[in-house]
């Protein structure tokens, strides 16, 4: 399947070791985004498993 894999990966269907880099999953503006969105709303990082977007700082 490998020759019809886009860049971006739909989330719920990666494998552990993909899984690791939550920036490279969902793409620099949108990680960014999410940053500054968990800063307003869990500057604490409470809600950390999985595919970890830290707050921004």
């Amino acid at each position: 399947m490998k020759p019809w894999q886009a860049d971006r990966r739909y989330v719920n269907n990666l494998a552990p070791d993909e899984a690791a880099d939550a920036a490279a999953i969902y793409g620099p503006e949108c990680y960014e985004r999410l940053a500054s969105i968990k800063t307003a709303y869990d500057p604490a990082n409470m809600f950390r498993l999985n595919h970890n977007v830290v707050p921004a700082a």
